[in-house]
């Protein structure tokens, strides 16, 4: 009884210990450095490939025997990163809440000749992030590790090949009157802050995956 409660006591110390790690996951693959060129949009969001870069750039500056430069300079391997959405833009970005606009504002600001209507409250933003760690990869074979047909492909010299999947709800703004003016430029603001919350989660599950695959 008390050799278990001492082994439970030493699992839970050690518990996230792999989390904290910061020495180059890639080591064993002989990679002490990796060039992170800007991700590919393959979606139907605009303006994304520079978040998703970004994050997962500064993820990778965590471990101190990696070297990491930006572009396509000489290195040990290359990061590829893909992001991309279901192709219906609908599907992208999916509401999952609406309002009676009745309820919502009252019935004057329809009218007396108009039934309710509904209107969208929650929007839901799903994207996915694809992304390679390759060993000196051509300009033949990134280009072909971007299709369908790459996700399934075996190679050597690719050390990581993963899709990560992600999603965010937000609430739109709804104003009324002169107010209604600045209405889409905020939700555009929701939208574009989503996207940069998905680019941080997507980062921190990279780095969940590295840490426990390597």
């Amino acid at each position: 009884m008390k050799i278990s409660l001492l082994l439970i006591l030493f699992l839970s110390s050690c518990a996230g210990y792999r989390f904290q790690k910061k020495s180059n996951p890639f080591s064993q693959y002989g990679i002490r450095s990796i060039s992170v060129p800007m991700f590919y949009n393959h979606s139907n969001h605009s303006d994304v490939s520079g978040v998703f870069t970004r994050e997962i750039f500064h993820t990778l500056t965590e471990f101190k025997d990696l070297k990491i430069t930006s572009g396509n300079s000489n290195s040990d391997a290359v990061l590829i990163g893909i992001v991309s959405t279901p192709q219906r833009l609908k599907e992208s970005i999916k509401s999952i809440g609406s309002k009676s606009v009745i309820n919502t504002h009252g019935k004057n600001i329809i009218g007396d000749q108009r039934d309710d209507f509904f209107v969208t409250s929650v929007n839901r933003l799903n994207i996915y992030l694809r992304i390679i760690v390759i060993k000196h990869p051509t300009k033949e074979e990134i280009k072909f590790l971007q299709t369908e047909m790459g996700q399934n492909v075996v190679n050597s010299r690719i050390i990581f090949n993963e899709r990560i999947s992600i999603n965010e709800s937000y609430n739109l703004k709804e104003l009324q009157g002169e107010a209604t003016k600045v209405l889409g430029t905020q939700n555009r603001g929701l939208k574009k802050s989503s996207i940069i919350n998905l680019a941080k989660t997507a980062a921190g599950n990279f780095k969940d995956m590295i840490l426990y695959a390597f």
